[in-house]
């Protein structure tokens, strides 16, 4: 089994046990944890597809435009819950709407897009959803109990990464074979570190309400 294999697997199993950890807050009062915990298990329900997909050697490219679109949807719900400020708030629905609509526009004027990597929308929504993220964290830094802090942190770096992936194919810088599989294992190795992140954030979430009831 190769490396990228390995990552691939490994962080495929984490996310499916995350959706499982973070399903309880489906019934939370916080929407934020609701929107994330949805958010889990529509990625895990996509990976899992992409993966049995491969494993029938059927084309499963079409599985990162719905993964790139639910994750742009349901992280844009998240966002939108954890800022509290109206004009915050109101941006992230302009945006959400906006880029939805210029996808959407796209997949109607090219239908076969939908069958390939919409490089242009991975790096506008993952743009979009660093740009949250940062300004999460310059506005809330100071705070005592900052939500989710270490899934924020997990979600910049992670989407980080897939800047840097994709704007090499953008480019279209001609790699030689060693580094293009080399960009993809680095790609999957930061995935699977985004989902250790996710669960230790639900292990210390655990723990501070064990220590609150105590």
């Amino acid at each position: 089994m190769s490396l990228l294999e390995i990552f691939s697997h490994s962080s495929t199993v984490l996310l499916i046990v995350n959706s499982i950890l973070y399903s309880k807050y489906l019934k939370a009062k916080d929407a934020a944890y609701k929107y994330f915990a949805v958010y889990l298990i529509l990625m895990a329900i996509n990976q899992t597809l992409v993966t049995i997909y491969f494993e029938l050697e059927i084309d499963n490219t079409f599985l990162a435009n719905t993964y790139m679109i639910l994750q742009f949807i349901m992280l844009s719900l998240f966002y939108f819950e954890i800022f509290k400020q109206q004009e915050r708030r109101k941006g992230i629905l302009i945006a959400l709407f906006t880029l939805l609509i210029i996808l959407g526009v796209q997949y109607i004027r090219t239908p076969d897009l939908f069958l390939n990597y919409n490089t242009f929308g991975i790096l506008a929504t993952s743009s979009v959803l660093i740009f949250y993220s940062i300004v999460y964290f310059f506005y809330h830094i100071g705070d005592k109990e900052l939500k989710l802090y270490l899934v924020n942190s997990g979600i910049l770096i992670y989407l980080l990464g897939t800047i840097l992936l994709f704007s090499i194919a953008k480019v279209g810088l001609k790699l030689a074979r060693e580094i293009e599989v080399a960009l993809w294992i680095l790609n999957a190795f930061i995935y699977l570190v985004f989902q250790v992140i996710i669960t230790t954030q639900w292990f210390v979430d655990r723990k501070r309400k064990k220590n609150i009831k105590n």
